[in-house]
């Protein structure tokens, strides 16, 4: 946003490279070390058949960072989302999630709200 940008994401493509957390590794430094060649024309064309005007966006970089993910969800991309009720402000809430289709578990969670 500081820039006037959007950027792209993809479960397939966005991760680079990964390790299990053990004492004496600095995650910056293994990221520094890495080799960050982009891949946002695969993530380009996958999108496209979802959303064609994304077919037409400009590429300008890339940004790369270090995303902790539990061990537990590994193998299947799970991230639990944050859903707080902000008791002094009566119907906000604050979502946080990391996908797209935690869409579906913010309707749930609404579901069982008393209003």
């Amino acid at each position: 946003p500081a820039r006037g940008l959007h950027t792209l994401s993809h479960v397939r493509y966005t991760p680079h490279l990964h390790w299990n957390d053990e004492q004496g590794i600095d995650p910056y430094q293994k990221l520094a070390d890495y080799n960050q060649a982009t891949r946002v024309d695969r993530m380009v064309r996958d999108v496209g058949r979802y959303l064609p005007a994304v077919l037409n966006a400009k590429y300008v970089d890339s940004l790369f960072e270090v995303k902790t993910i539990l061990v537990k969800n590994e193998g299947d991309d799970g991230r639990p989302i944050l859903f707080a009720r902000h008791l002094e402000v009566p119907g906000c809430y604050s979502v946080l999630g990391g996908k797209i289709d935690n869409i579906y578990d913010v309707w749930e969670k609404l579901d069982a709200e008393v209003f």
